[in-house]
C-alpha cells in the first residue's frame, strides 16, 4: 500500500491509541488530513466526541459508502478482533500497521542487513522499554517474580488493561516461538539512520537475552528521533515511568538489569 492508494478514499480510521493517532498524523504530513472522516472505536463513553479535531464515533454507528476506507490503525494483538467487527459492515477495509513507517518516510533504503547488536544498544540508555521487555523474558524463564507486572503497567501507559494482557500473551508466545526456532530472518527490525528502533523492541529484548551478536534490520531513510516519531512516553525514559508510577526502587532495579545485559555488548 502506499499513498496513492488512498486517493479519493474518505477515510475512517478505527483504533484511537497510539497507532490511529500517529497514522493520522502521518496522513496530514503528507496532505491527506482533510480526507479522514473520523476516528472509529468499538465502545464510545458519553465524554469522548473529538479527537485530534476529528469527530470520535462507534465504529458501528458509521454508515459505509462506496468510497469508504475503513483503515484498522491497530498493533497486530487487536486486529482479529477489529477485523471480525469490520467484516460485518463492509469488505473495503486494511489493516495500516504493516505500511505505516513506510507511509511515513518512504520505503526502507536498506534491507536485508545484519546490524551489530552492540551498535544498536549505543541508542538506548535513556529508554527503558528494552529493560522492560527483558524483565518479562527473566520471568518467563523463572529468574524473577516481577516482569509481567512491570511489562503490563509499562503497556497501560498508553492502552487499556485487557490489551496490555493481550500484550504479554503474545510476548509470552513469541518467547516460545524463539525456543523452537530461533530468530525468524523474515521478521527483521525496523530502524531509523541513527540504528534508533522504530520498531522490534520486543525482538531485540529476546536477541540480546540470548546473547546475540548481529540482528536483522531494514533502514528507513530517516533520522528523525523516536521522540518525534512515537512521542515521549512509549520511549519509557526515567521520568516518563515515574510519572506513571514506577518506584525510584523499581527503576533502579530496571536499571541494574538493562546494565546487565548491555555490558555484555560493551566489552
Amino acid at each position: 500500500m502506499n499513498l496513492k492508494d488512498f486517493g479519493g478514499k474518505e477515510i475512517v480510521i478505527y483504533g484511537a491509541g497510539h497507532v490511529g493517532r500517529k497514522f493520522f498524523r502521518t496522513l496530514k504530513v503528507q496532505g491527506l488530513g482533510s480526507q479522514v472522516r473520523c476516528f472509529a472505536v468499538t465502545k464510545q463513553t458519553e465524554e469522548e466526541n473529538v479527537l485530534d479535531g476529528i469527530p470520535l464515533k462507534c465504529i458501528y454507528d458509521i454508515s459505509v459508502q462506496d468510497n469508504t476506507l475503513i483503515c484498522l490503525a491497530v498493533h497486530e494483538t487487536l486486529r482479529r478482533e477489529l477485523e471480525d467487527i469490520v467484516k460485518g459492515i463492509t469488505d473495503r477495509y486494511v489493516w495500516i500497521y504493516p505500511y505505516l513507517y513506510s507511509l511515513m518516510f518512504g520505503e526502507p533504503e536498506q534491507t536485508d542487513i545484519e546490524i551489530k547488536i552492540s551498535e544498536i544498544l549505543k541508542t538506548c540508555h535513556e529508554d527503558f522499554r528494552l529493560a522492560i521487555r527483558l524483565a518479562a523474558v527473566e520471568q518467563y524463564e523463572g529468574k524473577n517474580t516481577f516482569g509481567y507486572e512491570y511489562y503490563k503497567r509499562a503497556q497501560m501507559m498508553h492502552c487499556a488493561e485487557h490489551t496490555a494482557g493481550q500484550r504479554l500473551q503474545q510476548f509470552k508466545e513469541l518467547m516460545a516461538d524463539w525456543k523452537e526456532t530461533g530468530y525468524r530472518k523474515e521478521y527483521p527490525l525496523s530502524l531509523n539512520r541513527l540504528y534508533e528502533v522504530i520498531d522490534g523492541n520486543h525482538r531485540l529484548a529476546l536477541a540480546v537475552y540470548n546473547r546475540q551478536t548481529l540482528i536483522p534490520c531494514k533502514i528507513y531513510p530517516t533520522e528523525i528521533p523516536l521522540t518525534e516519531i512515537h512521542g515521549k512516553e512509549p520511549i519509557m525514559p526515567k521520568d516518563v515511568l515515574k510519572k506513571h508510577g514506577f518506584t525510584e526502587k523499581e527503576i533502579l532495579r530496571l536499571s541494574k538489569l538493562q546494565e546487565r545485559y548491555v555490558d555484555v555488548y560493551g566489552k
